[in-house]
């Protein structure tokens, strides 16, 4: 046989092979941020607030639902993904807990841009955001409410008592909207 016909005979073996597959369910699931319920923004004179772009670390960046080990080591949930890129999501997700809390009215987030130049804009810097293997959900972040001209308000956010179980992507999805919706509260209460 040459070579020709041998590697012919090969090629239309593997073809045969990928006719007979079947499908396979994908095990996936995916997952947003943010509470189930929209609630009606309030009528309000107050500036308006924009939510500017979350500024994440870096080993965020992805759709895996990730968590972390004492030692450093970053491991993911392998059948969940977030269904948006995270920094979409905790603006969005910031935007709502903002409107369920407090009387102002939120103009738009990231990543759509600022409408008017009059509306306060928040800026959100995470230090920390993430799971841990031993349960608790960290996120430590700060933040600056810019007016016109200036920083009107800041503060520093650190998440307390905020769980999940390990393995259990329902549950770090819940404790990162906790630790969000905490942060909204106390941006609402600088208000």
């Amino acid at each position: 046989m040459t070579l020709r016909a041998l590697l012919l005979c090969f090629f239309c073996g593997a073809l045969a092979g990928c006719v007979n597959l079947k499908p396979q369910q994908d095990s996936v699931k995916l997952y947003v941020l943010g509470p189930n319920e929209f609630t009606q923004p309030a009528k309000t004179s107050a500036a308006s607030i924009y939510i500017a772009r979350p500024n994440l670390p870096a080993y965020l960046d992805g759709k895996r639902l990730q968590y972390r080990h004492a030692d450093g080591e970053v491991r993911s949930l392998h059948t969940a993904r977030w269904a948006e890129p995270l920094q979409e999501g905790i603006a969005r997700t910031l935007a709502e807990f903002l409107i369920e809390s407090s009387d102002r009215r939120v103009s738009g987030f990231y990543p759509w841009p600022k409408q008017s130049m009059g509306d306060m804009e928040l800026r959100v810097h995470f230090h920390k955001l993430g799971a841990m293997a031993d349960g608790e959900i960290q996120m430590v972040a700060k933040w600056e409410l810019l007016g016109s001209k200036a920083i009107e308000r800041s503060g520093t956010y650190r998440s307390q008592d905020i769980q999940w179980r390990l393995g259990d992507a329902e549950s770090l999805v819940a404790g990162f909207n906790q630790a969000i919706r905490q942060l909204a509260l106390e941006v609402t209460g600088a208000l």
